[in-house]
């Protein structure tokens, strides 16, 4: 056995510990103590065994970005034009105004590979721009889409 598979051996049969520990309400002291690990460690342990930290946003955004898109059946929109639209904030008071189509591109990804919508290289060229610059814009899928 190489170092690094016994080191993720030792940690298997510390995180089974660890469940063992707190199935029986053991205080976080206690299992840190008990598994020679430190306090945080044994916090990092609980956060993982809670599940995924960050909520998908799929499910809130992606009937929304669809009723839109319906709405414009022939219609392109980028990423950001879609959270202006939908009201996709950055989150924070600094940015307050400022929509993150950034935010949309993981739920338009997987709308993508769903067969949902459909991703169109384009490029931008408006008045804010010397340089046209290329973007994605998005729309809704047709039948005839590969």
């Amino acid at each position: 056995m190489t170092h690094t598979q016994q080191m993720r051996s030792d940690k298997r049969q510390r995180f089974r510990a660890f469940r063992e520990l707190v199935s029986q309400e053991a205080t976080v002291p206690a299992i840190a103590a008990r598994l020679k690990v430190s306090e945080r460690t044994v916090l990092r342990y609980l956060r993982d065994l809670e599940g995924p930290r960050r909520r998908s946003m799929y499910d809130d955004l992606m009937p929304r970005v669809l009723a839109h898109l319906q709405r414009f059946p022939s219609s392109e929109f980028t990423s950001t034009e879609l959270a202006r639209v939908l009201g996709v904030g950055y989150g924070n008071h600094e940015h307050e105004g400022k929509y993150d189509g950034a935010a949309l591109n993981p739920t338009l990804r997987r709308m993508e590979r769903e067969g949902l919508v459909r991703s169109v290289p384009g490029i931008r060229a408006d008045a804010n721009y010397n340089v046209p610059l290329p973007c994605t814009r998005w729309r809704l899928a047709q039948a005839g889409d590969a």
